[in-house]
């Protein structure tokens, strides 16, 4: 009788024991998910001259900020881990002395909704619509775009003329290309992977260690230019709550679109800027895509890496200025 009382108990103990490992197991996991908090962005992100509103889409809450008075002149950033307007922040105050200037945080990035729902190309085009249709009262505004937010404006230049002056293009790309700079292949395995993909993102692709690391190595041409406030600033942006989910999507290539093909579809005047020393993508490309537009500059920044408008934010100013000058002649690529 003992023994059968003992074999129980035994048996109980085990059951008991292998329960609260795995429920410990279960929380250490849930614990590596969750961020360790949510860091808060710097209030003084825009200059003070700029009011930070919101404007609500079909697709949920866009942030912008906003100030001047002239033709608009709309600032979007690229796409990449911890992506915001910041992007523009250095370059956009000098120009609301003469224009409308609108500098705006992409669906799921930065201060907008990050949303549960999926993007693409096609949705963040129709908040674009949405957003110039009500804010620029009928004229067409400027599209100042860096990498792939470049095909958006692109692809919206040729679907809505009507809302679109001209466009310049910083570096623009038509889609993620593994290996080119923050997503390395192995880390584009692991953002694919249910579950793991948030602890890896949490835990490794959107810290300081590695956010100062990217731009040092490809962001930047001169590391020693990377501060310390644009490393606190993107990797505080990368790991706001939901943050991750547009990165995911991005991965997922939903935000891809064929932006050669296009640009030689696009009616109004185009501006390419690039850096010559920006690891992707390559000035090479700037040339072959500098022929495939109807009327088109090149403008090459020197000693310039990917992220231009935060590296070298004087020479950005200096060229966006002298195309936006309007004695300013627009050759027709030949």
């Amino acid at each position: 009788m003992w023994s059968k009382l003992l074999a129980r108990d035994r048996k109980i103990w085990g059951v008991g024991l292998g329960a609260g490992l795995l429920g410990a197991v279960v929380l250490a996991f849930r614990y590596a998910l969750r961020p360790s908090s949510k860091p808060r962005l710097p209030d003084a992100i825009s200059p003070a001259i700029f009011a930070t509103r919101i404007f609500y889409t079909r697709r949920g809450r866009l942030v912008y900020h906003e100030s001047g008075q002239g033709d608009p002149l709309l600032f979007l950033h690229g796409i990449y881990i911890g992506a915001f307007s910041y992007e523009w922040s250095k370059v956009y105050p000098h120009f609301a002395a003469t224009h409308q200037v609108l500098a705006l945080d992409l669906m799921g990035f930065g201060e907008s909704e990050r949303t549960d729902a999926n993007l693409s190309a096609a949705d963040q085009i129709q908040i674009l619509s949405e957003f110039l249709r009500a804010k620029c009262g009928g004229e067409p505004a400027t599209i100042v775009a860096s990498g792939q937010s470049a095909g958006f404006a692109t692809a919206l230049a040729i679907q809505h003329p009507e809302l679109v002056r001209r466009l310049i293009l910083m570096m623009p790309t038509g889609s993620m290309e593994p290996g080119s700079g923050q997503m390395r292949r192995r880390h584009i395995l692991f953002a694919k992977m249910p579950l793991v993909n948030r602890m890896f993102y949490h835990r490794y692709l959107s810290s300081r260690a590695q956010m100062r690391s990217w731009l040092r190595s490809f962001g930047f041409a001169d590391p020693d230019k990377v501060s310390d406030e644009t490393v606190e600033v993107l990797s505080n942006c990368a790991r706001q709550l939901g943050a991750e989910r547009a990165i995911f999507q991005w991965v997922s290539r939903r935000f891809d679109l064929e932006f050669e093909k296009r640009l030689a579809d696009v009616t109004q005047p185009v501006t390419l800027v690039w850096g010559n020393k920006a690891k992707y993508p390559l000035l090479e490309q700037a040339y072959r895509l500098r022929l495939a537009a109807r009327q088109c500059n090149l403008i090459v920044l020197e000693d310039t890496g990917s992220l231009a408008p935060l590296e070298s934010p004087e020479e950005v100013i200096r060229a966006l200025a002298s195309e936006l000058d309007p004695t300013i002649r627009i050759y027709e690529a030949g």
